[in-house]
């Protein structure tokens, strides 16, 4: 009998930010492949074994291909299967990937919502996305690749942007002024939590040996910050 893949969100930062459905999965799957952006107390909530498929972090990079595998071998021997990962799995996670693939393969699955740390960690910092004086709307990319198009929108969220700051602050000071506010997050629920605030202009060397996740919020929002603390 196939068994059933949950592409899980663990949120992010620890398990208080883990959704009560998400705790019922960990606790029943057999199998729990996870990232490496869990934090070490949500994967102790798991009852089954535990196998690490993070793309780097485990001394070894699994391909997204292998991962894909597994999820189809494991649920065709039965299995009930947790895809674990960081943030929610339909933003940025490849969550979208691993669905067509079970789905072209027969495999029943569920996708179940995380929190994300482009809306999540803001607001756990109380940072507001939006304020009717200052921002209607906001958009959420990529911060890997500084070639890409930024989005419009009044704030603006970049994830992983630590790498590509250089590159990225041309592309913003095309949208932004040099002294549009920005705020850098980074391992907001972890140890070792860091807010930086800043200017358009002081990047790249505002995140110079921030930790990794982070990300970068830009606009007039970030004003806010230090009024709400």
């Amino acid at each position: 009998m196939t068994g059933k893949v949950y592409l899980v969100g663990a949120g992010f930062g620890g398990p208080e930010h883990l959704t009560l459905k998400a705790l019922r999965v960990l606790e029943e799957a057999e199998v729990v492949l996870h990232d490496r952006l869990v934090h070490p107390e949500i994967l102790a909530l798991a009852k089954g074994e535990l196998i690490p498929v993070g793309k780097e972090g485990y001394g070894k990079k699994t391909p997204q291909e292998a991962i894909t595998a597994m999820l189809i071998a494991l649920a065709r021997e039965g299995r009930r299967v947790a895809r674990l990962k960081g943030g929610d799995p339909m933003v940025f996670g490849r969550g979208g990937e691993e669905a067509l693939a079970l789905r072209r393969a027969g495999i029943p699955f569920e996708v179940v919502p995380g929190v994300t740390s482009a809306t999540g960690a803001l607001s756990a910092l109380g940072l507001p996305l939006t304020h009717r004086d200052l921002a209607h709307s906001f958009a959420v990319a990529t911060g890997h690749d500084p070639a890409l198009p930024l989005p419009q929108a009044d704030t603006l969220v970049l994830l992983m942007p630590l790498h590509a700051l250089a590159g990225l602050k041309g592309r913003l000071l095309e949208r932004f002024s040099p002294e549009t506010p920005i705020a850098l997050l980074a391992r907001v629920g972890w140890p070792g939590e860091e807010v930086r605030l800043g200017r358009v202009r002081d990047l790249p060397g505002l995140a110079e040996g921030l930790p990794s996740p982070a990300l970068l919020v830009v606009g007039r929002v970030v004003n806010l910050y230090g009024e709400l603390l």
